[in-house]
């Protein structure tokens, strides 16, 4: 006897991409999905015997991506991302505005549909660093930004 349900897809961790506006071979191979945490806020109404606990400010996780760095330097887009960064916190042109940018967290199902689409609105690179070098090792070079956002949909 069957009951007629069929199991459903749970999300596979391999099937995603990272869209950020300004990267135009990216090669994104790890990322994350955005965190989201409330603060709590505790309160005593008048005439209550415990407190009233409700959500507070909301806060948005940073999230670091990976991705190989290409050999023929076709790819400058983070440090370029930086670049302006410095140019508006230098003083030297510029506004926030125009180094923030909206970052899209795609996963797809196995057929290659869009499942689930995440837009970090306001992202910008918090950091960006490189592997260590090392004479011994004949692993590719990992670029990693760590972004942060103002708030996703």
């Amino acid at each position: 006897m069957r009951s007629g349900n069929m199991p459903k897809s749970l999300y596979q961790n391999w099937q995603f991409a990272i869209e950020v506006n300004g990267f135009d071979v990216a090669l994104f191979h790890k990322g994350q999905e955005p965190k989201t945490e409330f603060e709590e806020v505790a309160f005593a109404p008048a005439g209550s015997m415990f407190d009233q606990k409700v959500a507070g400010r909301v806060k948005f996780e940073d999230i670091t991506l990976e991705k190989g760095a290409l050999q023929d330097g076709s790819d400058e887009a983070a440090r370029e991302w930086i670049k302006k960064q410095v140019d508006v916190n230098a003083v030297t042109g510029g506004l926030p505005a125009d180094y923030m940018r909206d970052i899209d967290v795609v996963r797809y199902d196995r057929t290659g549909n869009e499942t689930r689409r995440w837009t970090l609105h306001g992202a910008w690179v918090k950091a960006l660093e490189y592997d260590e070098l090392e004479g011994g090792n004949t692993e590719n070079t990992i670029e990693k930004l760590t972004i942060c956002f103002q708030y996703w949909t």
